[in-house]
């Protein structure tokens, strides 16, 4: 068996020099060949490509440039690349466990049948995680891409899913199944959603997923990640998903409204209320901008799509 590992980056140098170092420590198996695939999409650090270099002696290594915009961009340009009869996706700012890869090999071994799989992420903030994210952790958890649906192995589905830094995708079916470029982050954006969409066609095809408990890494987050505004702006991202997705009930003006009236009351309320009172009204003010921004999109792309009522027939 040959596996496929993918990381898509945009700068994050020194995070991703110890995601590497990380996977040179992993244990093989003997009867196991890899491939490590890493995608730049045009990082504007140069220590992305000294950190690369410095890797590439030291592990099976292939890093390729790819200049579209945007993660799903990337995520193509990986499946592109890689030779592997699966692909395991992670990313610029983990630690994997020293059994991650051979926890995987062995779940591809047991469940042939199968076309994806998912494990689990533990966050680690790298200056000690602020007392407002502890208090708010029920908001904040899929901010930082925390992920454990358990000890034991499990059917994954709707709800159960796995997240983007830690899963894999049989390579016939990845190859078939491309990452469509409206979805994912693009440099700082936010806009998530791009393994979502493949994975949820996978399961509509009736493809069978797996949890793979002992295929853990840890995510990690620097300081400049662990603070309202960053919170913020994962929230604006979901957003801007809801109203791509056709997810918008409401009227602009209502959005608007409701946006401002939450603002006003994260102000209000952050100087004498918990935490979870007033991060609770940043987030939602942060949706209501998202979604602004995703409806101000589709009117762009409306406005500028082909009239094709000139080839109509008259009425």
């Amino acid at each position: 068996m040959k596996i496929s590992i993918a990381i898509c980056t945009w700068n994050r140098s020194r995070l991703l020099d110890q995601t590497l170092s990380s996977l040179s420590r992993m244990s093989v198996p003997d009867d196991l060949s890899w491939e490590l695939i890493v995608v730049d999409n045009n990082s504007t650090e140069a220590g992305v490509n000294n950190v690369l270099d410095s890797w590439k002696n030291k592990l099976p290594l292939n890093s390729v440039v790819e200049k579209e915009p945007g993660h799903s961009a990337s995520r193509n340009r990986a499946v592109q690349e890689a030779t592997g009869d699966y692909l395991v996706w992670t990313d610029n700012d983990v630690m994997v466990s020293p059994n991650w890869l051979s926890a995987y090999h062995d779940a591809f071994q047991k469940h042939p049948e199968a076309g994806f799989f998912g494990g689990p992420i533990e966050p680690v903030f790298e200056e000690g995680q602020p007392t407002w994210i502890r208090d708010t952790w029920k908001i904040c958890a899929p901010v930082y891409a925390t992920r454990n649906l358990g000890k034991t192995e499990s059917a994954l589905g709707i709800g159960k899913m796995p997240y983007g830094a830690n899963f894999a995708v049989r390579m016939d079916l990845q190859k078939k199944t491309p990452y469509d470029t409206q979805w994912g982050r693009k440099q700082s954006g936010m806009l998530g959603e791009d393994e979502v969409s493949v994975l949820r066609h996978l399961l509509g095809e009736g493809v069978m997923g797996y949890w793979v408990p002992d295929a853990s890494l840890h995510h990690m987050i620097p300081k400049d990640r662990a603070t309202v505004g960053y919170v913020a702006s994962y929230f604006y991202g979901q957003g801007q998903a809801n109203a791509l997705k056709g997810n918008i009930t409401r009227s602009a003006a209502r959005i608007w409204w409701d946006g401002w009236k939450s603002l006003c009351g994260y102000y209000l309320r952050k100087p004498v209320a918990p935490p979870i009172n007033w991060l609770s009204n940043r987030v939602h003010a942060a949706i209501c901008w998202g979604e602004l921004a995703g409806l101000r999109s589709l009117v762009k792309r409306e406005s500028i799509a082909p009239d094709e009522s000139k080839d109509s027939p008259p009425t």
